[in-house]
């Protein structure tokens, strides 16, 4: 995944949700070493790995974080 500042998100959205976000990133992040798992084995192109800003997007389109 790619490096994220802890103290960022905890500013923009504070402590509890800042705990949140990084958990879904994680999840997120292990869905996509699986998936790239399966892809390297048949030889097709890797996926990138998943950004803050990405997980923070997928939230807010569920409305599970403010816009």
């Amino acid at each position: 995944m790619k490096t994220f500042s802890a103290k960022d998100l905890v500013e923009r959205f504070g402590y509890g949700m800042a705990v949140h976000i990084a958990a879904k990133a994680a999840v997120m992040q292990r869905t996509i070493h699986a998936i790239n798992a399966e892809r390297e084995a048949v030889g097709r192109r890797l996926r990138e790995n998943a950004s803050i800003d990405e997980v923070i997007a997928v939230l807010r389109r569920k409305g599970q974080i403010p816009a």
